[in-house]
């Protein structure tokens, strides 16, 4: 259990995971959202898709909904800025209907050299479906306050 005034650099365990969702992804906001961004016929058109499995949602909308997901965890107070993704990686497919949860294993924490009053954090953030099957993964590195710096 998160403390009450939310996760800080001091509370972050490396190895610990983090869950939040599920999130149900809506055809329409799929499909919206791929029609502005990245309008492939397997993320738009529906007779195409069904010739090759559905509809599935692009790789910047899985991130949006990773985001999505990540504010429902207490980062607000904490989190200053990400510093970079590695080793992004989409697994399967998504569509219309899936059940997306997130998990977050931490895998690294230091003190900054720089700011003492905040420290650099990384980790694994995977999407999974309702079978537990990852369908996204990157490493995310986040600048994050020290509850006491």
């Amino acid at each position: 259990m998160p403390p009450a005034d939310g996760i800080y650099f001091e509370d972050v365990v490396v190895g610990a995971v983090l869950h939040a969702g599920p999130y149900v992804i809506p055809e329409a906001e799929l499909t919206a959202f791929a029609a502005a961004w990245d309008p492939l016929p397997m993320h738009v058109d529906k007779a195409y898709a069904a010739a090759h499995g559905g509809l599935t949602a692009p790789g910047l909308y899985l991130l949006a909904v990773k985001f999505r997901l990540v504010h429902t965890l207490p980062f607000q107070n904490s989190v200053i800025a990400s510093i970079g993704y590695d080793e992004l990686r989409f697994h399967r497919p998504a569509r219309p209907g899936d059940a997306l949860t997130l998990e977050l294993t931490w895998t690294d924490k230091r003190r900054s050299r720089s700011k003492p009053d905040r420290g650099i954090v990384a980790g694994r953030y995977t999407l999974n479906n309702a079978q537990g099957e990852a369908v996204m993964s990157h490493l995310d590195t986040v600048l994050m306050r020290l509850r006491q710096p």
